[in-house]
């Protein structure tokens, strides 16, 4: 019997339908984003771009879903100072896995996430049309944040006319939920997030503990504020619209049929750096989130909560961070007493 046997039967309506590859294929990067903790000037994984489609497909054949989702990241993947021949590459990494997928009479979405901050469109866009020509489905995700990138790297002409010009195809912008951020949302003067809120899809993501988690890490007050904020004043963004919007939700964690692939092979769920034994509450298992998931279950008393249906939780690595300023109550729980007395579910 598996150790995710007990967690498959009580979340079995809540885990999502498609299983998760997250492949960071180096971390060279022409970004210093404040809550990212690579080391940017790495070309560990230049050379293994097409083997990490084996690590990948090893996966995929031992999972039970029959959907899958391929994320594709660096560093940054569309960076202007790689080489014409490594788009070559992510071509053969994406055909090996999806001629395999299909085969089985199975689906695969690649998801090629990128800062947009590149200025050699051509080869990209070439690429992009490769994967099409190929049958190959695929999306462009980016991300944008409203302090962590406010330097001279961060272009903000090149990513706009990017994000317009791959506005079609552009499957969400993310932030990430850092106390820096959730402090620059709450003041709501930022005009090109509201800008970005009109005309693209937004989704607001759980910050995962790195290097920087003691001044970065959200307490949970931050966290609670930041989804009342959305809730009453920019509604359509996920995860929160979700919640206001379905009476049954998915998890948002995918780490129960989910592997993150590193730059140079290595393979963990979702926990990247070497923590501390102290970092968590709880042991740290890079192959397995099983522990701290149901830790998380029964400290807050999921299973029996009023909430349990519609709630997606929260990053179950995130709520084991040890130096987490915590509330009394789950912020989930808190969350929909509140909006529920908003009249907005």
């Amino acid at each position: 019997m598996s150790d995710t046997y007990f967690l498959e039967h009580v979340l079995k309506n809540k885990l999502p339908m498609a299983s998760e590859v997250e492949v960071h294929l180096f971390e060279l990067c022409n970004l210093r984003c404040h809550f990212c903790g690579q080391d940017h000037d790495d070309r560990t994984g230049f050379d293994s771009v097409v083997l990490k489609a084996d690590k990948a497909l090893e996966f995929i054949s031992k999972s039970t879903s029959k959907n899958h989702i391929v994320n594709i990241m660096g560093g940054e993947i569309f960076n202007d100072e790689l080489s014409d021949d490594i788009f070559n590459d992510y071509l053969q990494f994406a055909k090996k896995i999806n001629d395999y997928v299909v085969a089985k009479s199975e689906t695969c979405v690649f998801n090629w996430v990128s800062n947009l901050i590149f200025a050699k469109r051509e080869r990209v866009q070439f690429f992009l049309n490769s994967l099409s020509a190929e049958n190959i489905q695929w999306n462009i995700s980016t991300s944008y944040d409203f302090t962590g990138r406010k330097n001279s790297l961060w272009k903000k002409e090149i990513f706009h006319f990017n994000l317009e010009l791959f506005k079609e195809r552009i499957y969400t912008i993310g932030f990430v939920l850092t106390k820096e951020s959730v402090a620059a949302l709450l003041k709501d003067d930022d005009e090109y997030f509201k800008h970005l809120y009109l005309h693209y899809p937004l989704y607001f993501d759980f910050y995962v503990p790195e290097n920087g988690a003691n001044r970065l890490m959200p307490s949970d007050r931050d966290i609670l504020d930041a989804y009342l904020f959305i809730a009453k004043n920019y509604p359509k963004i996920n995860p929160v619209s979700d919640l206001l919007k379905n009476s049954q939700n998915k998890m948002t964690c995918y780490s129960m049929n989910k592997t993150t692939i590193l730059p140079d092979g290595q393979e963990v769920k979702c926990r990247y750096m070497q923590y501390d034994a102290n970092s968590f509450n709880h042991e740290v298992n890079y192959s397995s989130n099983v522990n701290i998931i149901e830790a998380h279950l029964e400290e807050n008393q999921c299973l029996s909560c009023e909430w349990f249906e519609r709630c997606s939780f929260r990053c179950f690595v995130q709520a084991d961070w040890a130096k987490r300023e915590k509330m009394p109550e789950c912020i989930f729980k808190t969350f929909f007493q509140e909006v529920r007395a908003w009249n907005l579910l």
